[in-house]
C-alpha cells in the first residue's frame, strides 16, 4: 500500500475515534467515568503505553488524576495528586499550551513516573481561556507520538465544553447536597428543645397526629402521659433559673434513659411539662410506664429544700384513646391533662389514669 493510502486510512481511523469520543462525551456528565471512557478509547485505538487525564484545581494549586490507562508500570493512579507547575503536566497546565517532547530525557522538568520515560505529549484542555485539565501521553520509546499531537489537541478541544459542563453539574450537586444537609439540620433544630435536647412541642404534635392516624387504621390504642415537675415554681424561685434549667435537664435525661429502646416517644411539652406517646399501649401498660417514671424520679433524690419532703418529684396523668369514634389529638391531650390535674390536686408525686 502506498503512503497516500496509508495516510487516508489513518485519517479515517482518527475521524472514527473522534466520533466515538464525541458520543462518549454526551452520554452523561459524570466527570470521572466520562474521562475514563475517553482515555480508554484513545489508549485502545492507538495502543499507547500510557495515557492519563488530570484535572486542574486552581483553588488548591494542584493536579488530580481523573483517568489513566497504562501497559507498563507507573506511579500514576486515579486520585494521584501533584502540585500545579510540577513536571511536564504541571508546566502544560500553567502555560496553557501543548508540550510535545520527542525525547523527554533532555528536558529537565520531566518526572519519570514510567521509570524509563522517553517521550511525552501533554495537551491542555481549555475552556474560555481557563485550563480545565491536561491530556498526558507517555512512552518508553523516543518519538512515540510523532504525528499524534493534532489528534490529541482535537480531542482536547472536543471535550473542553463537556468537561466544564460536568464540573458545573458536580458543583451544583455538591451545593444541593450542602443545602439539603443544612435544611435537614434546620429542620432538626426546629423540632428540638434547646434546653433539654428532647423533641419539642412541634414534634410532639406531629407524632401524636401520626400515632392517632395509625391507631385508627390498625384499631390499636394510643396512650398519652402528661408529666409535670411538682412545685417547680418554688424550685425556680428558690434556687434561681440556671438551677431550674439544670433540674429540667436531669428529669429529661432520666426519663429518656428509662424509655430508651422502647416505642415510647418522649418530648418536652412546655415549661416544666413533658409528654410521652405510647403507641399500641393499653391503660394498664401505660399506667405501669408512668409509675416507673414517677418512682425513678423520686428515688433519684434530686434536692428540693423548698418543699416538705425535700426532693424533686413528678405527677403524671395518663389517658388512652378510644377506638370508635376515633379520638382527636386535642381530646386525648385534654383527658391526660385532666388526669394530671387530679394527680397534682390529690397530693402530687402520683399517677392518675383518666377514666380509671
Amino acid at each position: 500500500m502506498d503512503r497516500g493510502g496509508a495516510s487516508e486510512i489513518g485519517m479515517v481511523r482518527q475521524l472514527a475515534t473522534l466520533n466515538r469520543i464525541a458520543r462518549i462525551a454526551i452520554q452523561d456528565l459524570a466527570l470521572r467515568p466520562m474521562l475514563q471512557r475517553i482515555v480508554d478509547t484513545l489508549y485502545e485505538e492507538f495502543e499507547w503505553e500510557f495515557l492519563a487525564c488530570a484535572s486542574v484545581d486552581l483553588g488548591s494549586g494542584s493536579l488530580l488524576c481523573e483517568a489513566v490507562r497504562s501497559s507498563v508500570d507507573t506511579d500514576i493512579a486515579v486520585g494521584y495528586s501533584r502540585p500545579l507547575g510540577s513536571g511536564i503536566v504541571g508546566e502544560c497546565a500553567q502555560r496553557g499550551r501543548t508540550l510535545d517532547l520527542d525525547d523527554a530525557r533532555i528536558h529537565p522538568g520531566v518526572i519519570d513516573t514510567l521509570h524509563g520515560t522517553r517521550a511525552e505529549l501533554c495537551v491542555p484542555v481549555i475552556h474560555d481561556g481557563v485550563v480545565l485539565a491536561v491530556l498526558n501521553a507517555e512512552s518508553r520509546q523516543v518519538g512515540a507520538f510523532r504525528g499524534q499531537r493534532g489528534l490529541l489537541e482535537t480531542v482536547a478541544d472536543q471535550i473542553a465544553g463537556v468537561i466544564r459542563a460536568a464540573q458545573l453539574l458536580d458543583e451544583l450537586q455538591r451545593s444541593n447536597a450542602q443545602l439539603r444537609d443544612a435544611y435537614a439540620q434546620v429542620e432538626q433544630l426546629s423540632r428540638t428543645d434547646v434546653l433539654t435536647g428532647l423533641p419539642n412541642r412541634r414534634c410532639f404534635d406531629l407524632w401524636l397526629g401520626q400515632a392517632l392516624d395509625q391507631s385508627a387504621q390498625n384499631a390499636q390504642p394510643v396512650s398519652l402521659l402528661m408529666i409535670d415537675v411538682d412545685r417547680f415554681k418554688a424550685y425556680n424561685d428558690g434556687y434561681g433559673h440556671p438551677a431550674g434549667d439544670a433540674c429540667l435537664r436531669q428529669v429529661a435525661d432520666l426519663c429518656a434513659y428509662l424509655l430508651a429502646g422502647t416505642p415510647a416517644q418522649l418530648a418536652r411539652y412546655g415549661g416544666e411539662e413533658f409528654s410521652v406517646i405510647l403507641p399500641d399501649t393499653d391503660r394498664m401498660a401505660a399506667a405501669a410506664v408512668a409509675e416507673r417514671l414517677r418512682a425513678a424520679i423520686t428515688v433519684r433524690g434530686l434536692e428540693h429544700r423548698f418543699v416538705a419532703d425535700g426532693r424533686v418529684t413528678i405527677s403524671v396523668g395518663v389517658a388512652v384513646s378510644r377506638r370508635m369514634p376515633p379520638m382527636s389529638a386535642q381530646a386525648l391531650i385534654a383527658l391526660a391533662d385532666a388526669a394530671l390535674y387530679e394527680a397534682k390536686h390529690s397530693g402530687r408525686n402520683r399517677v392518675r389514669v383518666a377514666g380509671a
